[in-house]
């Protein structure tokens, strides 16, 4: 029996951290933010006719407001987000917790661009912004080449232009602020043949084996293809573990159901799968349970976001089995930006990495706490 008394210990743990589960409270930015937010829509689901207002103590005094040109002329700072595409769960996080931030922040705005995709699209964009005279870019590039000479071109009208892509690091960025995705894919392997390791330890057996299917987000992007990487690095030292079905599901939950329900129609029966993403995630799990194999398949997902029906939820219910954080890095990009501007020695480090993380039953609750990734401090 594959995993069934793991399975079963994680969904009647999920059952006991949902009731004793308290609110996410220290942690990163990013994920305090969007946990405010679900809160915020939950009063207005409650009290549609009653939005949230902050306390008096949070709001800027008059002379506050007039100092930033908030009063009257709406002179905010402005920041500039450009993203590759935010149809992709992750970006939409990274879109929305930074609103959420700079939202808090006397005399700043933010106004985001979604390229939807497109590299002529976020060039364009990008020379939108630079036209706009921000005070800063915070730039995800599809293409990070096509985007180094608006970069310089920025720098040359005094706009910080921070990077969330380790290919920008010598593209001119005045700092980047990155996730090794080859070491998402790694963490993800590692996890599997974890996995892998337990069932053949309660098997009896010495040798590690394991049928792995996955499933990337895109046919082919620079982030897919080096997650897959990192998850072919990451299975090779075991010989016994075999990565028998790899397809595109394109970031959908419902594309991740139809390619595993393939993947059971062809392979038969698999031990474990990794998915570019927790909504694909959760379509394979479907797969699974509609095969009648979900107790036997040990799932990974990608993403760890906070909120509802997201990643770490996800973990917590059992629905999924673990998940891969990836950092938000919008939360450090912001953090440079605003010290940048009111420390003038303050001079930022050509790159910080941040480090993803693994989410699962036995660490769930305590990154509920505390947060699941670290920021440097600046």
């Amino acid at each position: 029996m594959m995993f069934s008394c793991t399975r079963l210990a994680t969904l009647i743990l999920g059952m006991l951290l949902l009731l004793a589960a308290c609110d996410p409270s220290d942690g990163p930015d990013v994920e305090k933010a969007i946990s405010d937010l679900e809160k915020q829509k939950l009063q207005k689901t409650a009290n549609p006719d009653t939005a949230p207002t902050p306390p008096a103590s949070d709001l800027p005094s008059p002379g506050i407001l007039a100092a930033t040109g908030l009063a009257a002329k709406d002179e905010r700072a402005e920041i500039i987000l450009l993203l590759p595409d935010s149809r992709i769960a992750m970006q939409e996080f990274q879109r929305n917790g930074l609103a959420m931030l700079v939202g808090r922040k006397a005399g700043y705005k933010l106004t985001t661009s979604d390229a939807a995709g497109s590299s002529t699209k976020q060039i364009e964009q990008f020379r939108q912004a630079i036209a706009a005279k921000p005070a800063a870019i915070i730039v995800s590039p599809i293409d990070p080449p096509a985007v180094a000479a608006l970069i310089v071109e920025a720098q040359t009208h005094g706009i910080i232009v921070i990077g969330l892509d380790k290919r920008m690091v010598n593209e001119g960025c005045t700092s980047v602020v990155f996730t090794d995705q080859r070491k998402v894919g790694r963490m993800a392997a590692d996890t599997v043949v974890e996995a892998l390791k337990r069932k053949a330890a309660e098997e009896n057996r010495t040798e590690i084996t394991g049928r792995v299917v996955q499933l990337r987000g895109a046919a082919d992007s620079f982030s897919t293809n080096e997650i897959a990487e990192g998850f072919s690095e990451g299975l090779r030292p075991q010989p016994g573990v075999i990565l028998v079905h790899d397809a595109p599901a394109d970031w959908s939950t419902e594309t991740a159901t139809k390619c595993t329900t393939e993947a059971f129609n062809l392979q038969k029966i698999f031990d474990a799968i990794y998915a570019q993403s927790d909504a694909m995630a959760v379509g394979a799990a479907k797969a699974a349970e509609t095969a009648g194999q979900r107790d036997n398949v040990f799932i990974v997902g990608t993403d760890g976001l906070s909120g509802q029906k997201r990643g770490i939820e996800l973990v917590r219910m059992g629905e999924i089995d673990a998940s891969v954080v990836q950092p938000a890095l919008v939360d450090l990009a912001l953090q440079i930006i605003t010290k940048m501007r009111s420390d003038n020695t303050f001079k930022p480090q050509l790159s910080y990495e941040i480090q993803p993380v693994v989410i699962m039953p036995r660490n769930v609750e305590q990154m509920l706490r505390t947060g699941t990734y670290s920021l440097p401090n600046l």
